[in-house]
C-alpha cells in the first residue's frame, strides 16, 4: 500500500471560550456610575439563572446559608432544594442570601 502525505494540522495556539460570557443589560442603569444594587429575593434570582439566556452552569454564585459559604455553579433546581456542580444538595429555605458573581 503507497504511503499518503500528511494532512496540514494548524495549532491553536489562543484561548477558545465559546459560549462562555453572556451580556445583559435590562437592570443596569447607564445614566450613572453607580453599580446596581440587588433587592430580589432567593427565588427571583433563581429564576433568572435558571430562565435566562445561557445555561447555569456558566453562572458562578455565591450562597450564603444558616451553617456554610458556597461559591459554586448550580446544576438543577426543585421545589425545595438546589444541586451544585459539587454534588451539594442545599435547601432553599435555608439559604439567606444568592448572589451571582459574574455580574
Amino acid at each position: 500500500m503507497k504511503k499518503l502525505p500528511k494532512i496540514y494540522q494548524n495549532e491553536i495556539d489562543k484561548n477558545i471560550r465559546n459560549n462562555k460570557t453572556v451580556y445583559r443589560f435590562k437592570n443596569m442603569d447607564t445614566r450613572s456610575s453607580t453599580p446596581y444594587e440587588n433587592n430580589k429575593t432567593v427565588k427571583e434570582t433563581l429564576d433568572e439563572i435558571f430562565n435566562g439566556i445561557g445555561y447555569a452552569l456558566n453562572i458562578v454564585v455565591l450562597i450564603k446559608t444558616k451553617s456554610k459559604e458556597y461559591e459554586t455553579t448550580l446544576v438543577a433546581r426543585t421545589s425545595n432544594n438546589i444541586v451544585t456542580i459539587d454534588n451539594e444538595v442545599i435547601p432553599i429555605e435555608d439559604i439567606l442570601n444568592l448572589e451571582i458573581k459574574n455580574k
